[in-house]
């Protein structure tokens, strides 16, 4: 268990404000009183209160009388009710891992990968929150509004129990704003803010996939569970994210879906995903990148093969390199065939030993990666 989250989040979560909110989302009602607001459960059962001004003395004693209040009532740790205060305005995902280890630890190996399977899930979902056509796989080139989105995500702190990865997503309020009133899922969703849209779609994907991992294990279903729900954003970068909260020798892995108090969603089951459904999603994340290939691929690397049938003329290459802006930096050996000023400059790098980077379709043929429709050559003078 980590200690000292309470104090940690104590200023936001002693925020009036966002204890009234908290409060009201818990079906919690006020009554106005002279210098603040008594807060009684729905039942009856629990009675707060909260000042209205933070500089009236006592107040931090009120906010932890009510900490300690809501800990009774709902059953839960003052750390978690407090963190979940000061995080009103934002979506929280809570992934539960459950490695073979000490509660609240984790294998370092497994971890790092834990966190890297975080990064590429969330992600997926902006990138499918920001794009027109669904893609079995998503492009190398990243959406400018997912890039920029990411930059507003932020990891929180651990839990107890198994260990817990947290990842909060600023949403902005609604403020002045009233419930869109037309009767359609794309028009709803469209007058959301793009944050919200990330958090709904990667609960609608994550929910596909593991649908589709039990249509594999249960129905006996081939590739088709996966590719027929590309729409909801199944693809194999979201495969491969999930396929990595599973742990080979762990327990059953469960993503819980969170939402901002400032616009409220109906709550859902948290999404259970076992070792079976780990194992599916990793092939089907390897089926689904042999299907189809990742666009705007840009490889950077040296040539270590030529290979052409006469003196002159176009000639095949290999390269052994990395995919820029890729999930990590394996090395992969991939195949192209060039015009023949490519392939001489090509040759001129190979006998230098210099870095050479190219842009086209990547595809998995066999063992082997391909590199379609290659342009942009060119051979990458180092600095001096």
């Amino acid at each position: 268990m980590i200690t000292g989250v309470t104090h940690f989040h104590f200023a936001q979560a002693s925020d009036p404000q966002r204890v009234s909110l908290y409060l009201t989302s818990r079906g919690w009602n006020a009554h106005e009183e002279p210098g603040g607001t008594l807060w009684i459960a729905h039942d009856n059962s629990y009675e707060v209160f909260v000042p209205r001004r933070r500089d009236m003395r006592g107040y931090s004693s009120y906010i932890r009388t009510l900490l300690a209040t809501l800990s009774t009532a709902e059953n839960r740790s003052e750390s978690r009710i407090s963190l979940e205060i000061a995080i009103s305005d934002a979506d929280v995902q809570y992934v539960h891992t459950d490695p073979n280890a000490e509660p609240g630890t984790t294998p370092i190996d497994e971890g790092v990968k834990a966190f890297e399977s975080l990064r590429q899930w969330v992600l997926s979902g902006a990138v499918s929150a920001s794009s027109e056509r669904a893609r079995l796989v998503q492009p190398a080139r990243k959406p400018a509004a997912a890039l920029d989105f990411m930059r507003t995500v932020r990891l929180g702190p651990t839990f107890e129990g198994s260990y817990i990865l947290t990842v909060y997503i600023p949403v902005p309020p609604q403020i002045g704003q009233t419930e869109i009133e037309v009767d359609h899922p794309r028009v709803k969703l469209l007058s959301q803010p793009f944050q919200r849209r990330v958090s709904l779609k990667l609960r609608e994907a994550t929910n596909a996939a593991v649908e589709a991992a039990d249509d594999v294990l249960h129905r006996r279903v081939g590739m088709d569970a996966f590719t027929r729900r590309a729409d909801q954003g199944v693809n194999a970068n979201l495969c491969e994210a999930l396929a990595g909260f599973s742990y080979p020798d762990g327990g059953e892995a469960l993503i819980d879906f969170s939402w901002a108090l400032s616009r409220p969603v109906e709550p859902s089951e948290p999404v259970r995903l076992n070792r079976d459904q780990g194992d599916v999603l990793r092939e089907a994340a390897q089926n689904l990148r042999a299907a189809a290939p990742e666009e705007d691929v840009t490889v950077i690397g040296a040539v270590v093969r030529l290979h052409r049938e006469g003196a002159l003329g176009a000639g095949e290459v290999s390269i052994a390199g990395i995919v820029e802006g890729g999930m990590n930096d394996r090395l992969r050996r991939i195949w192209l065939d060039l015009s023949e000023t490519d392939y001489s400059a090509a040759t001129r790098a190979h006998e230098s030993g210099a870095t050479v980077s190219v842009t086209g379709s990547l595809v998995k043929r066999g063992n082997r990666y391909v590199l379609q429709n290659p342009a942009g050559f060119a051979v990458r003078h180092e600095s001096p």
